[in-house]
């Protein structure tokens, strides 16, 4: 909501990096835009006695290639540099028009026109948005709401802040560990049970107790994945692409969403399931929905390639080079790092770990104190105890590897070449790739 006496921020594309860079997705925001701004047409009519304008984001000073300009009174920011700082998106629509989106709201447009859409509803600016060298710069005023941040002016210095949401510490209930649904989600236990995807069975899901005794199928569905197990039901993927309900019995096997098309990430937690869906065969948008299928509301409308609900958030990556934090219901999003490949990340505490350029990484939730602490290209990671385990990509074979998160010192634990490394208690699980079959381990 809108604060007497502040204002606030947004950013957006121009025609010449519609062709340059939103083809490599560069990542934008925005929100709605019922300001009131200054100044029409293209040009700008600055004073050349007028100060340069700086900017900061939440304390950090923001490069531009195109600075900032004061209009008469008025500042104008480019928005790309701004909202890749604060997180968002933005597709190029036709000649100088952009969509720009963030959660659920969406805003079309049209630099030098103020006809605009908010959500397909018309309304009109009070003034353009303007291109200058082939970035778009918009008032400060239209960055303000889109951000939830606050904007203060003074002295030639832009200062944004992005406000902290206050979230409950939850989700109460996770339907499985970061790790293991990292890795496939192919293995989940309760109190009694543990429950698997059975390679030797076309990878249908069956259940067992955890001393070993009384292996049952539960499903004909083939290539069970992503299971989950929340208040007594069980949701997987299977059967080519669909997502499923079931109790731990078996029954009341319900469809809930048919993918129809490559591979989709699935968290459940609480009442809500947090998911991938789109026509690429990998990386797409990212929705959540209530556990009966209804409420379905897209988060996130770029490719999310990896996924963590973790303590009341949402972390997730874009395209593996640009990771993100937001709330349960996609507000408050925040760039935390990009620059480099970002992958397998699990939380302990407060703290993540992760792949970041092919090494293995430590960094606080917040996005600070990012510190290498193996040069190890570990991947396919889980987490146990005080110990990291992974498949160290360092080697062609592909063998397991497990770091000491104490004084990060790593050990070899076997031979096989590893995939899907799942921890269930004090078991670690993995499929040796050579044999197509799981290896269960004893672990600390």
């Amino acid at each position: 909501m809108k604060k007497e006496g502040v204002e606030y921020i947004g950013d957006v594309c121009s025609e010449i990096e519609f062709k340059e860079v939103c083809s490599l997705r560069e990542w934008f925001v925005i929100a709605p835009l019922l300001l009131s701004l200054t100044g029409a047409g293209t040009g700008f009519a600055a004073s050349a006695d007028q100060p340069g304008v700086t900017v900061t984001v939440n304390g950090k000073l923001v490069n531009f290639d195109v600075q900032p300009v004061n209009d008469q009174g008025t500042v104008y920011v480019p928005l790309r540099f701004v909202a890749d700082e604060l997180g968002g998106m933005i597709v190029p629509g036709n000649n100088k028009a952009i969509i720009i989106s963030k959660g659920t709201i969406t805003l079309s447009l049209t630099a030098g026109s103020t006809a605009a859409y908010k959500n397909q509803q018309p309304f009109t600016l009070a003034a353009a948005p303007r291109l200058v060298n082939g970035r778009m710069l918009v008032p400060l005023r239209v960055l303000s709401e889109v951000f939830d941040a606050t904007v203060t002016y003074a002295n030639g210095q832009v200062a944004i802040k992005q406000e902290e949401s206050v979230q409950p510490v939850g989700p109460g209930i996770t339907g499985n560990s970061v790790g293991n649904l990292n890795n496939g989600g192919l293995y989940a236990t309760d109190n009694e049970w543990v429950y698997f995807n059975n390679p030797q069975d076309s990878g249908r899901l069956y259940k067992q107790k955890k001393e070993g005794t009384e292996l049952q199928k539960l499903s004909d569905d083939e290539y069970a994945a992503y299971i989950n197990l929340v208040d007594g039901k069980l949701y997987y993927t299977g059967d080519n692409n669909k997502l499923f309900s079931m109790n731990t019995d078996g029954s009341d096997r319900t469809m809930l969403r048919d993918f129809a098309i490559g591979k989709n990430l699935v968290t459940v937690a609480d009442d809500w399931i947090y998911f991938t869906q789109g026509n690429s065969s990998m990386n797409k948008p990212l929705y959540r929905m209530k556990t009966d299928g209804s409420s379905r509301t897209v988060l996130e409308q770029y490719g999310v390639s990896s996924l963590a609900v973790y303590g009341g958030k949402i972390y997730y990556t874009i395209d593996f080079s640009k990771l993100f934090v937001m709330d349960l219901n996609g507000s408050h999003k925040k760039k935390l790092l990009d620059g480099g490949y970002i992958t397998n990340i699990v939380m302990k505490d407060d703290i993540m770990y992760f792949n970041f350029k092919e090494n293995l990484y430590t960094m606080n939730l917040d996005g600070t104190g990012l510190t290498r602490i193996s040069g190890l290209n570990g991947k396919e990671i889980n987490l146990s105890g005080n110990y990291l385990y992974f498949s160290n990509y360092s080697e062609y074979s592909k063998k397991l590897y497990r770091l000491n998160l104490t004084d990060y010192t790593s050990e070899k634990l076997g031979d096989d070449k590893t995939l899907y490394i799942h921890i269930v208690d004090n078991k670690l699980y993995y499929l040796n790739a050579l044999t197509n079959r799981f290896v269960e381990l004893d672990i600390e």
